[in-house]
Parts: C-alpha cells; structure tokens; sequence
C-alpha cells in the first residue's frame, strides 16, 4: 500500500511538473520541414506526416479570425526548419502527430503553438495525457486577453457601464475593459464585490478573495467614489442579477483610472 501510495504521489509530481516547465528546444527531438498549411493548428511535413499542434484550438475555417490564425502560423513555419516535441501521447485517433513545433528566429528558439495563443488566434486545448507546458501557455492566453488581441478584441475601446448595457448582448460572453465608479464594496465568503455606481443593471466586479493579498488595496479602504477600469469576460452569475466581471488576475484591475481611459 504504501509503495503504491508513494508513486501515486510521485505521478502527481511529475505532472505537476510537466504542467509548470519552460518551453526548452532540447526537449525537441525530430527535425522537419513543413509542406502545407491545413489551418491555424493544422500542418503536413515533407514526407506526408500531418502535424496537430499541442495545447491549441484555432478558429475552424469561415469562422472569425480563422484567416488569420492560418496565416500567422504559415508566417512562423514556411521555409524555415522545424523542431518537434512530443507530449505523452505522439499520435490521436487520426494518426496525426501531435507535437509542440520550435522555430528559430533572431532571438533564439520559439514555440510556436505558445506564439498562437500569445497573438490572440488560438484557445487552450490540453487532452490528457499531454499536459506538458500549460502554465507557460496559460500566461500567454492571458497575456492577449488582457491587451485585448485577436478572438479577444472583438469589443474595442473602453466601455462605460451606459454603452455596455446598450449593447449586452454582443458584449456577453466576451472581453472587454469597462471604466466605472465603485459605489459599494462588499465582502463575501468568496469575493470582494466592487459594484458600479453607473448604470441600470447593476453593474460589478468580483474580485476572489485568495486574489486580494496580491491586490494594492483593501475592503476597509475608502474605495466608495473612486473610478477604476476592469477588463475580464462579461457574464451573468444569476437570472435578475447585473452583468459581471469575475478576475482572474490583479492586473485586469486599474484603480485609479488611468488619466487616458
């Protein structure tokens, strides 16, 4: 029992660890050309593999931004040679290889699927058993949504709580930086809840209360009168409540408003 426990424990490590590591070239153990360019997570080799790229979902062609995503990923492959990692799991049920692919530029080797993800043209898609890097891409995801890149800038500008209201329905579900005034701060058992002073609907902002030691501020501060900017997805957490921002991390709140917002 206790052997098995042990390497049970052991397992969760190594997983842990593959999720937390540094994209390194080193790792990367086949060398290839690529041919075609199927989509934006999509390629074929000199030899006739085809390729999915590891960790990442591009738009399908004809939907939004998959023009885009196709090539930006022909910019980063063509005529250059490759370096293929593999995960866990080196094939999926299409027999395709399913690999993270390195290209090397003036600044050294980069992962491309990373890249995708940082240029706002691609959503995290991790199937076990592969894993490997999810923190890294996770930091890039959040990277473009937070400067509002690609699939994540389709609500442009920085919205008062009035226009997003007016125009709820195309902003719900996606990203956006809403600039309001706090009129009530209110403490939960999960969230620290900035509400809009502005507004119809009800406006607000939860912040996670494991987010607020990271925070420049707190509860008990006189915060009542002050304008911020939340960037974040929109939702809404019940029937009859206000639209909403849940944080996912500090830097998707500006308090004060910057002078230019």
């Amino acid at each position: 029992m206790r052997v098995f426990v042990v390497t049970l424990l052991l397992g969760f490590a190594c997983t842990w660890l593959g999720f937390s590591q540094t994209p390194d070239v080193a790792f990367a153990t086949m060398e290839a050309h690529c041919t075609r360019i199927t989509d934006g997570d999509t390629l074929e080799l000199r030899g006739g593999e085809t390729v999915r790229l590891l960790g990442i979902d591009t738009p399908e062609l004809g939907e939004p931004y998959a023009d885009e995503a196709k090539w930006a990923l022909y910019a980063w492959v063509a005529h250059r040679p490759l370096r293929l990692e593999f995960d866990e799991q080196q094939r999926d049920v299409y027999h395709r290889l399913l690999a993270h692919v390195y290209v090397e530029t003036d600044d050294g080797w980069v992962l491309v699927n990373a890249e995708m993800v940082r240029a706002g043209l691609a959503r995290l898609l991790f199937i076990p058993p592969n894993g490997r890097y999810y923190d890294y891409f996770q930091t890039a995801l959040e990277e473009a949504r937070l400067t509002r890149r690609g699939l994540w800038g389709a609500v442009e500008g920085c919205l008062t709580v009035e226009a997003l209201e007016a125009d709820l329905v195309a902003c719900m579900t996606e990203m956006v930086s809403v600039r309001f005034t706090i009129a009530a701060v209110e403490e939960t058992s999960r969230n620290v809840v900035l509400t809009a002073a502005e507004g119809a609907y009800g406006f607000y902002v939860n912040v996670p209360i494991d987010m607020m030691p990271s925070m420049t501020w707190s509860p008990d501060d006189s915060l009542v009168g002050t304008c911020v900017v939340a960037t974040g997805i929109v939702g809404c957490e019940r029937v009859g409540w206000g639209p909403s921002i849940t944080l996912d991390y500090p830097e998707q709140l500006l308090l004060p408003c910057p002078e230019d917002s």
